[in-house]
């Protein structure tokens, strides 16, 4: 199973966000130990570092974030035809639109969002960390 990870997700964990990070670590852990394979967006990258940064007020503390979410998930490239298509689609945000698309030209099955709302209209279903959890077989 593939999945795409939302910002908002990463963020939670990293960033200890109650009563969030709980349900996004649960689907962290299940990419960290390889049961599912997880990904997230370049553009996702920069965002979080960036909220890191501003958020610890440490900018090594933002660098070693990446480097441990690099371990953990693969990195899907936006390249022009992601922008074009995005820009075609013309969904309400820019950005969660973009992100879909990264999810579909990865075969992605679910994009994990606490936002699951900005997906409605994509090919990709959206689902929370909690939705997503009960989904998987016990």
């Amino acid at each position: 199973m593939n999945i795409l990870c939302d910002t908002n997700i990463i963020l939670d964990v990293l960033l200890a966000r109650a009563p969030f990070a709980a349900s996004s670590a649960d689907v962290l852990r299940l990419c960290e130990s390889r049961q599912i394979k997880g990904y997230t967006t370049a553009s996702c990258i920069t965002d979080i570092f960036y909220f890191v940064r501003k958020n610890l007020h440490d900018t090594e503390l933002a660098y070693q974030a990446i480097e441990h979410i690099l371990d953990i998930l693969s990195v899907c490239d936006v390249t022009y035809a992601h922008i074009q298509k995005a820009l075609h689609n013309r969904t309400p945000d820019f950005e969660d639109g973009l992100v879909a698309v990264c999810a579909e030209s990865l075969h992605c099955d679910f994009i994990i969002t606490r936002d699951a709302s900005g997906f409605t209209s994509l090919r990709v279903p959206a689902l929370t960390p909690q939705s997503f959890l009960k989904k998987l077989p016990q």
